[in-house]
């Protein structure tokens, strides 16, 4: 028979409430877990079937709901529990996590009827939450003063560079600096959007159409460029934002990070061209003197060379990818080293150690 149990998972003593970003992790981490049991060990070597699962990730835990095929009621409450119980102790980023209860609430049909129900309001709610942020993100209508005024306002914000790394002098310089501190917001706002985008149509990149900003990325990896790593790359791109805030500059640690700082400067460059307070000819040169000193190497601008896919490929270009993912491996430039620190240092935010 079929059974609907519904389980709740709290997290170690101490964690008083959960962010936004947090729960996204935990959420994430769960469905990797959970997606790879097919089944467990029942009563007599019966095998309970998992048949689906559905993860609500609140403030102060989690609630799983597991459908089994299994003999009993009891059978099914002990198989759910044996399944949580294993997921958490082989998860590094689920330790101290413990179940509190799991038991049987509603059968496996009813469980069915609400889980469709509830994805179609969700796609719906996520929908209206990218229109909603699209709508927002519109930057207000300001004339060219207003912009001098604005980003000048914003210059002092780069502590961790003085101003003359733009290779200019004055006022230049100043909305130098500014455009890249608004840069910051923007880019921002766009990986938010991109991410629901995304996470919307449960797709990459290279499925989905009118990004904003993620389809600047090499497209050799699109189809590694889903939901889950746009919120690792909302994280390093932060750091780097942070970093211009510091009084010492820290270079990009990592590809991630080098790529977040890219699109920082591509977005001040646009910004000044848009505003007509710097022409891209000129910006070119300021930003260039600039990246001269903020980037510890460009070793990362080889990734927009590579001119094919690289996933599973046909028997003919299977080869030739191998070739190419070697190659980078070697260098840290494959996907997978993405967030892992060049420099060999400590300090991964935890949600990046799971990508």
């Amino acid at each position: 028979m079929d059974y609907a149990v519904t389980a709740e998972l709290e997290p170690p003593t101490g964690v008083v409430e959960f962010d936004p970003l947090q729960k996204e992790g935990i959420a994430a981490v769960l469905d990797r877990q959970l997606a790879l049991v097919e089944g467990v060990s029942g009563p007599g070597d019966t095998e309970i079937d998992v048949l689906d699962y559905r993860i609500t990730v609140h403030a102060t835990g989690a609630n799983v709901v597991l459908a089994l095929e299994a003999p009993s009621l009891l059978a099914a409450e002990d198989a759910a529990a044996s399944v949580l119980d294993e997921l958490i102790s082989e998860s590094e980023a689920l330790v101290g996590w413990s179940v509190a209860h799991s038991e049987v609430r509603i059968t496996e049909d009813e469980f069915n009827e609400r889980l469709a129900a509830a994805d179609v309001d969700t796609d719906g709610e996520l929908e209206a939450a990218v229109e909603e942020a699209l709508e927002a993100g519109v930057e207000p209508t300001m004339d060219l003063e207003h912009w001098r005024a604005h980003l000048t306002g914003l210059a002092p914000q780069l502590r961790a560079f003085d101003l003359d790394v733009f290779s200019i002098a004055g006022q230049p310089a100043a909305l130098a600096a500014g455009a890249l501190i608004h840069a910051v917001r923007v880019v921002t706002d766009e990986v938010f959007y991109d991410e629901l985008a995304l996470a919307v149509n449960n797709a990459s990149v290279a499925d989905v159409e009118g990004l904003l900003v993620l389809e600047e990325l090499p497209t050799c990896y699109d189809h590694r460029y889903d939901a889950f790593f746009a919120r690792a790359f909302l994280l390093a791109s932060a750091a780097v934002a942070v970093r211009f805030t510091e009084p010492g500059w820290t270079p990009p640690r990592s590809v991630a990070e080098a790529f977040a700082l890219q699109l920082f400067i591509n977005e001040a460059r646009v910004l000044l061209e848009a505003a007509e307070l710097m022409t891209w000819e000129d910006s070119e040169q300021v930003f260039a003197a600039f990246a001269g000193r903020a980037f510890a190497d460009t070793e990362y601008e080889e990734l927009y060379e590579v001119d094919l896919p690289l996933t599973d490929a046909e028997p003919e270009r299977a080869e030739r990818v191998a070739k190419v993912e070697t190659d980078l491996h070697a260098r840290g430039l494959a996907f997978d080293q993405w967030f892992t620190p060049r420099d060999g240092g400590p300090g991964v935010h935890p949600y990046l150690g799971i990508i």
